[in-house]
């Protein structure tokens, strides 16, 4: 009993302490330009007499219109120097606010970037963060009478061995007083972050949610991390049975010793009993209090995302607003996703004009990338998102998450997310679904290189993949299944072809004929990438185009056993 109260004080206080902040949003949603350029002035406040303010001529009480008249558009190739230099002698470069830690991202064509995270940029995200919280607890009142789960942002096992373990720790996004009302509601502790292997994090969240039974809230970023979380169930059942009645890591316990070992001998008899099968009746058993999940639900999380509502149906379900790494763009707030106008400066670049408008000047209907400029000191900086803006939240425009911009083109054939999205929406049909077949990625595999081709062998050719996942479908034959597969193949490469570059491109050999490949474990395939990239486990979106540089080889051809690529792991074909 104490700790539910001692949970349900927790909410009460961060509840209280968001109220200035949401009522500071709800104030600047009704000017958006007096905001936005105090905004800016701060932040160039603090840029001026830095390195890297000098350089770019930036003064004190820039107006936007000069600001934008001075300084090009950026990305991360623009600061990796100053960061980097920054990083080694702890000389402030791009912002004269103390820098706290830097947070490691990666993209889908860029491999580990840092991100300043400063004091004033912590400042600005608990700026966005306070009026979300706030109109959470206004909107879902029944998250207030239980623990919540966070996702945190674990690194890679590779990356553990860093000295700054605020790396791992979301919450220390947040002032230290909110962060001490956080923990005392939080179901998973923060000790599982820095666990031996991601795997080791992953296990023993899972064993803290068991036996969080007054759970109420549930925060993800990637609905798939939700559902390979609950997946684990089935494969570490005994294991997790064990610990629970025991209340004792066993053989798990030397890479868990920070972390708390959880015991509910009530939840171990419930799994003991558990006929295996994930559905919602079993979740609704575990977590009868579970109020509100959240993650994203937006372009190609959308399938996922409905996957990890299905079984939680009498849940309410929020989706994620635009967070980067590098900043926040929109956030839930009143059934909408309007900018965070009290954060960031922000601008936006018109994909059809390809003018820049600042946030007051946008009109319903426009399709733009963000453009942040931060309290981290980074200027300008272009984000790889397509955002539509959809309407308006009194004067402070609301958007709709469209996808990433990266596109690919490796011999001219000129594919992007938009047709990549098409293709996975028009099999993600109720007749693949019963067949166990559901439509993940667009692979696009490039040529071999020399040292990859065996000897006497030619190169393949690049090709496109769809990736899917499978899952069990018992009424369904297995050739039923194997037809399907060679009708999407079919289907794809003549969807394919109805784009001109890309059907050019296979009329001159450039390109080899598009294959599918179906694998139960499809989705770890697709994370494992990430994870060798250094990205962020929890963090890994699936997207609908991408450019593959993972060490797997795809065999869509046979049955048989796919060829070894050197130092590539390889795996059949289900």
């Amino acid at each position: 009993m104490f700790k539910k109260i001692t949970a349900y004080g927790a909410h009460a206080a961060v509840n209280k302490f968001s109220q200035a902040g949401h009522k500071q949003f709800k104030s600047a949603l009704k000017s958006p330009e007096t905001v936005q350029r105090a905004k800016l002035n701060q932040i160039l406040s603090a840029v001026a007499d830095t390195d890297s303010g000098i350089s770019l001529g930036i003064q004190k009480g820039m107006s936007w219109e000069q600001y934008a008249d001075r300084l090009p558009v950026s990305d991360y190739n623009g600061w990796s120097a100053l960061i980097s230099a920054q990083q080694q002698d702890g000389r402030l470069r791009l912002s004269s606010s103390p820098c706290a830690r830097y947070q490691p991202t990666s993209g889908s064509t860029s491999k580990i970037k840092w991100i300043p995270y400063t004091q004033c940029f912590l400042d600005e995200l608990d700026q966005a963060i306070s009026p979300w919280m706030a109109d959470l607890y206004q909107r879902f009142p029944g998250i207030r009478h239980g623990k919540h789960y966070w996702s945190l942002s674990w690194v890679p096992t590779s990356m553990r061995t860093r000295d700054n373990e605020s790396l791992n720790d979301d919450l220390k996004l947040l002032p230290w007083w909110k962060r001490i009302f956080m923990a005392s509601s939080k179901a998973v502790p923060d000790a599982v972050a820095m666990a031996e292997t991601s795997e080791d994090s992953l296990f023993a969240s899972l064993c803290c949610l068991l036996s969080a039974r007054d759970l109420s809230f549930l925060s993800v970023w990637s609905p798939t991390f939700a559902l390979t979380l609950l997946e684990g169930l089935s494969g570490h059942r005994e294991e997790i049975i064990q610990i629970l009645r025991s209340g004792h890591w066993g053989s798990r316990a030397p890479r868990l010793s920070a972390v708390p070992c959880p015991r509910s001998p009530y939840v171990a008899d419930m799994l003991n009993e558990w006929d295996g099968a994930l559905h919602s009746d079993f979740t609704a058993q575990l977590w009868p209090k579970l109020t509100l999940l959240s993650a994203w639900d937006t372009s190609t999380s959308a399938i996922w995302a409905r996957q990890l509502q299905q079984l939680f149906p009498q849940s309410a379900f929020q989706g994620k607003g635009l967070w980067a790494t590098e900043g926040v763009v929109t956030i839930p707030f009143a059934g909408q996703y309007p900018l965070a106008l009290t954060s960031h400066f922000y601008e936006f670049q018109d994909f059809e004009t390809d003018r820049i408008h600042p946030a007051w000047d946008l009109k319903a209907g426009q399709v733009v990338r963000p453009l942040l400029t931060t309290g981290s000191g980074l200027l300008r900086y272009g984000l790889k998102d397509k955002l539509n803006v959809v309407s308006y939240l009194d004067a402070c425009p609301c958007f709709e998450f469209l996808g990433r911009m990266d596109g690919v083109d490796m011999v001219g054939e000129k594919l992007s997310p938009e047709i990549a999205m098409e293709l996975i929406n028009l099999f993600d049909q109720s007749s693949y679904r019963d067949a166990g077949i559901y439509p993940m990625s667009l692979l696009a595999i490039p040529q071999q290189s020399t040292e990859q081709v065996q000897p006497n062998q030619k190169p393949s050719l690049p090709y496109y993949v769809l990736l899917c996942e499978t899952k069990d479908a018992s009424h369904q034959p297995v050739p039923s299944k194997l037809q399907l597969k060679e009708k999407i193949r079919a289907v794809l490469e003549s969807r394919l072809q109805e784009n001109f570059h890309y059907r050019l491109a296979r009329e001159l050999n450039q390109l080899s004929h598009a294959e599918v490949y179906c694998a139960p474990d499809a989705r770890s395939i697709y994370q494992q990438r990430g994870t060798e990239r250094g990205m962020i486990t929890g963090n890994i979106k699936i997207e609908p185009l991408v450019l593959w540089d993972g060490n797997y080889s795809f065999n869509c051809h046979s049955g048989t056993s796919p060829k070894v690529l050197p130092t590539a792991t390889t795996l059949e074909e289900v």
